[in-house]
C-alpha cells in the first residue's frame, strides 16, 4: 500500500493557506461569517461546508474517506486508527521527511538514490500570518479533532518503526539519502538564466519556491514537475495503452509532448 504523508493539524492548515492562497478573509466570504463566529458553530453544521467542495475542517480525515465524525464514540475512533493502521504499511510524518524516506527504502527494497529529492513546492519567505486569537484557534483545533487524533497515533506508530529500525542504522542511511541528494543536485540544477533549464511542467504558483533544473536529463525534470503535470502525462499513457488493447509494458508507453 502506498504510504501516507500527514501533517500535523495546525501545518496541515497553514499549508492551504500558503499553497492555495486560503486566508480568514477567504472563510469568511465563503461562509458569510467571520471566522470567529464560524468557530463557535455546532459541529455537525460546519462539517458539511467545504470550500471549494475539497477545504474544510480535518481536511485529513476526508483525504482519507469519512465525511463526519459526528456520530463517532472513543471506540468507533479508536476501530477507525486501528483500520487505518492495517491498511498502510507505512505512514509518513511530513516534518520527518527523511527518516519517513528511509523507512520507505528499506520497506521497498530501494535504493538512496531511488528516493533522492529536490526541495521544491516550499514556503519561500516569510509567510503571512493570520492573526487569530488563542481561543478561536482552540475551537477550531476542537472541531477538527479527529485529523489530532490521527497525527498523534501515527506519530507514536512512527516512532516505534524508526526505534525498531535502529537510531544508528538511521543515521547512517540518513547520510546515504543525503549524499544521494547532493548528486542530484550536482547532476540537474542549474542557474535561472540557463539556456538549459526547462520550462514545461514546472508552473508553480509564485508563492512557493522551487528549483530550476535542466530540461536534457529526462530525469530532472520528471523530479520537479508539478504534480498535476506528472497526473496528466501518466493519464495520457494510460489512454494510449487501452487504445492500443493493453499491450505491452505501460511503463513503455510513449506520449507526444504537450
Amino acid at each position: 500500500m502506498l504510504p501516507r504523508s500527514l501533517r500535523t493539524p495546525n501545518g496541515k492548515y497553514n499549508m492551504m493557506v500558503v499553497h492555495t492562497r486560503l486566508d480568514a478573509e477567504s472563510v469568511a466570504k465563503f461562509y458569510n461569517m467571520p471566522l470567529e463566529e464560524f468557530a463557535d458553530l455546532p459541529y455537525e453544521k460546519v462539517v458539511r461546508w467545504r470550500l471549494a467542495k475539497v477545504y474544510g475542517i480535518h481536511q485529513m480525515f476526508y483525504d482519507l474517506g469519512y465525511g463526519s465524525a459526528e456520530d463517532l464514540t472513543p471506540t468507533d475512533m479508536d476501530r477507525i486508527l486501528t483500520k487505518l493502521n492495517s491498511t498502510f504499511d507505512l505512514v509518513m510524518v511530513a516534518e520527518r521527511y527523511d527518516e519517513s524516506l528511509v523507512l520507505l527504502k528499506d520497506l521497498m527494497c530501494w535504493t538512496a538514490d531511488d528516493v533522492a529529492y529536490l526541495s521544491i513546492n516550499f514556503r519561500k519567505g516569510k509567510p503571512a500570518t493570520n492573526k487569530i486569537a488563542p481561543e478561536t484557534r482552540e475551537k477550531l483545533l476542537q472541531l477538527s479533532y479527529p485529523d489530532a487524533k490521527i497525527y498523534e497515533y501515527f506519530l507514536k506508530v512512527f516512532e516505534k518503526k524508526v526505534e525498531a529500525f535502529g537510531r544508528v542504522r538511521m543515521a547512517k542511511e540518513l547520510a546515504a539519502v543525503q549524499d544521494a541528494n547532493k548528486r542530484l543536485a550536482e547532476k540537474c540544477v542549474v542557474n535561472e538564466d540557463s539556456p538549459l533549464r526547462a520550462e514545461k511542467g514546472m508552473e508553480w504558483v509564485g508563492v512557493v519556491g522551487r528549483v530550476t533544473v535542466r530540461r536534457d536529463v529526462q530525469d530532472c525534470v520528471d523530479v520537479v514537475r508539478t504534480e498535476h503535470d506528472m497526473l496528466n502525462d501518466v493519464r495520457d499513457r494510460q489512454r494510449l495503452w487501452v487504445e492500443r488493447g493493453w499491450r505491452g509494458n505501460l511503463s513503455q508507453v510513449v506520449v507526444s509532448p504537450r
